[in-house]
């Protein structure tokens, strides 16, 4: 026997076995559904100390990981179950939760008197890199401050940017902000003037949440407090919802943070369909200003939404009062907001004596449905379908108690919401709007592929 005959066709063999399985498809990588552990994001509500203001945090959340805290007692939340509600809170507070459970929460002030007069809401938000104000009051009879919060264990340093009637303005820039911490940046330092301004707020080290409290006085009395509502990111399409009805400033504010003049054309939705504000149609804004544009004559007090489409990206807000005397006025502000998630629940502390009404805007040219689920405190009401035709406003109801909830589904990816409140205290005919934005959203699963070549 050739002792080299049995090793030969071994070899022999094992090269044809080679050779076969490169003409073999490949055995496909097996997918794994791993369903991630479930993930705690926070919110962050204003919050004051005042001796001539109640204020109230209220949040609620449609699973049971609701958490809230202090700022300064960060690491000792406890469990809040899905709703509570915190009184005359003198900081800003930290509202958490599980996702995808949608959560949220809200901070709602009223005054007779003093610098906080009259009364205002503002919601909880994410922290982010960016934050838009458009409609900073600048003149010498006004007070802003930008209030920071930097959830993280790190510093963040904020730099600030200033869009005027004339071009860009010097800012603060490279403020501090310690980790869970708080900073109030005083405005009183810019340029004064008549007009509005706009400030970009941003961050290139760390994520954050940001706030702009407004006060005016004529002399001696104060004409009220509230909080101005942050605007989208600059965009070529935009929705404001909630201007109210009645008397009173209506003051449509933009901002062009580019190199470029831009056009702007402005309509609105109704409750009976779409139109446009005779002599105001159309706004041109220089590059990096913001300009103003007066719609009180034009919308005649009607309870409108407004639509921005611009060549260029620009933000925008409203400005809007109670008209009447100085006793009985109250700002109150909106500002362009993104669509509405496809669930999300928002909370309101407005109090008993309050009318509050969801105002539901659809710039499409399609019929859009939502579901809206109404609550007091924690007892939660029965679903309803609310149709909004196309370019149309729709308002709903809130029902008068010291707290609500409002929770809304929608597969629609347009339909903007607000939340608008008055409220009479004394003889100040209160108004305050709270555009439903800033929402936290999550998925639970994801798709995961285990490749052997990359190892254990």
């Amino acid at each position: 026997m050739n002792r080299w005959l049995l090793p030969g066709t071994v070899i022999g063999a094992v090269t044809l076995a080679t050779i076969a399985t490169t003409f073999v498809a490949a055995r496909p990588v097996p997918e794994q559904r791993v369903t991630a552990a479930p993930a705690r994001v926070s919110l962050v509500c204003p919050a004051f100390s005042s001796a001539t203001a109640s204020l109230q945090v209220v949040a609620t959340a449609t699973g049971s990981g609701l958490q809230v805290t202090k700022l300064s007692a960060a690491g000792n939340a406890s469990s809040a179950g899905q709703f509570q509600v915190l009184k005359d809170a003198a900081e800003p507070v930290r509202v958490s939760a599980l996702l995808p459970d949608p959560f949220g929460g809200s901070t709602f002030v009223t005054a007779t008197d003093g610098p906080a007069r009259g009364i205002s809401a503002a919601g909880c938000v994410s922290p982010r890199t960016d934050h838009w104000f458009a409609g900073v009051d600048v003149r010498t009879e006004a007070q802003a401050d930008l209030v920071v919060v930097n959830l993280d264990g790190t510093a963040a340093s904020i730099d600030l940017t200033a869009y005027g009637p004339d071009g860009r303005i010097a800012a603060p820039r490279g403020v501090e902000v310690a980790g869970n911490a708080a900073e109030a940046i005083s405005l009183s330092g810019l340029p004064r003037g008549g007009d509005p301004i706009t400030i970009a707020a941003s961050s290139s080290d760390g994520r954050f949440a940001a706030f702009l409290r407004q006060r005016s006085w004529s002399g001696e009395t104060s004409l009220g407090g509230d909080w101005l509502a942050a605007a989208s990111d600059p965009a070529t399409e935009h929705v404001i919802p909630g201007l109210a009805a009645g008397a009173g400033a209506r003051r449509l504010v933009v901002a062009n943070p580019n190199e470029r003049t831009t056009t702007v054309t402005v309509g609105f939705l109704g409750a009976s369909g779409p139109g446009v504000v005779a002599g105001a149609e159309q706004l041109e804004v220089p590059a990096e200003t913001t300009r103003v544009l007066d719609l009180t004559t034009g919308l005649g007090g009607q309870a409108v939404a407004l639509t921005l489409t611009s060549v260029q990206p620009v933000t925008a807000a409203v400005l809007q009062d109670t008209g009447s005397s100085e006793t009985k006025h109250d700002p109150a502000f909106s500002a362009a907001a993104p669509p509405l998630p496809s669930d999300s629940v928002w909370p309101l502390a407005a109090g008993k004596k309050a009318s509050s009404v969801l105002a539901l805007a659809n710039p499409s040219a399609a019929e859009v449905k939502v579901t809206v689920t109404l609550g007091v405190a924690e007892n939660v009401g029965d679903p309803q379908e609310v149709a909004i035709p196309a370019g149309v406003e729709v308002q709903v109801p809130l029902e008068q108690a010291a707290t609500n909830t409002v929770r809304i589904r929608t597969e629609s990816d347009v339909v903007r919401g607000a939340l608008v409140v008055t409220r009479k205290l004394g003889k100040v005919q209160g108004l305050t709007v709270w555009p439903l934005a800033d929402q936290e959203s999550g998925t639970s699963s994801a798709s995961v592929a285990f490749d052997p070549r990359l190892g254990s």
